[in-house]
């Protein structure tokens, strides 16, 4: 579905930047891949681009397909002929993303950041999928309140929600349990797991929690880190 080749970009500028390097990364539909590396490596930086919300400085090959028969869509040459318009709306049609803070709009209820996404683009505010997403994250009872009225981890729950609420080709979370406790963490790992099963998106999570990577069986790229260049490789 999403293919990159030699993908870099630099940030900051001078001794205060560094740079981020993807030799060869493929990311197929219904799969989960976890992003894993020291803090300040670029993991997010790496999601960023993912997200088409960095454009990266250079690439050998960054292309989108979805569908056996479609052509693949050049995302490279879009970045190079400046077509933000094309970029973006793949970006809110196809792609669903988790900020590390939940990001929820905080003058919307639960229900209204949910089916915000799904309103922007025009769909049926009854889903189905929706109210399956909230059963399996345990949310029903929240719908009516404001982000204000939630504790960290019901928060994050509503925004795993809000980002797979249209059905997104690609699920992308930052830490997405990086401010809850070890157990609580883990309970809303679980939870986010069985959501995007429910969706058959592909997944790129951000995290800390090798155990948990490894015990879910995710496919791990890591950071080799060095010389203000982190390179993220799979491992096997």
């Amino acid at each position: 579905m999403l293919y990159l080749e030699d993908v870099h970009c630099r940030r900051g500028l001078q001794a205060q930047g560094f740079s981020v390097r993807i030799p060869s990364l493929s990311v197929e539909r219904g799969e989960v891949i976890a992003l894993t590396g020291p803090s300040g490596c670029g993991k997010s930086t790496v999601l960023e681009i993912l997200g088409l919300v960095l454009r990266p400085d250079g690439a050998g090959a960054f292309a989108w397909r979805e569908g056996g028969d479609s052509r693949p869509l050049d995302l490279a040459a879009l970045w190079g002929a400046g077509s933000d318009r094309q970029l973006s709306g793949l970006r809110a049609e196809r792609i669903g993303f988790v900020l590390q803070t939940g990001g929820l709009l905080p003058y919307l209820t639960v229900r209204r950041n949910i089916f915000l996404v799904r309103r922007l683009l025009g769909l049926s505010l009854q889903s189905t999928l929706v109210d399956e997403l909230v059963e399996a994250l345990g949310i029903g009872h929240l719908l009516g309140r404001k982000p204000h009225q939630l504790s960290i981890g019901e928060r994050q729950r509503a925004s795993i929600a809000r980002a797979l609420a249209h059905e997104p080709a690609l699920f992308l979370a930052d830490e997405p349990t990086s401010a809850l406790d070890p157990k609580l963490a883990g309970e809303v790992f679980e939870l986010m797991m069985s959501a995007v099963e429910k969706t058959g998106s592909a997944a790129v999570i951000v995290s800390h929690d090798h155990d948990r990577v490894r015990a879910c069986g995710l496919r791990e790229i890591r950071a080799q880190s060095g010389d203000a260049c982190s390179v993220f490789e799979g491992l096997a």
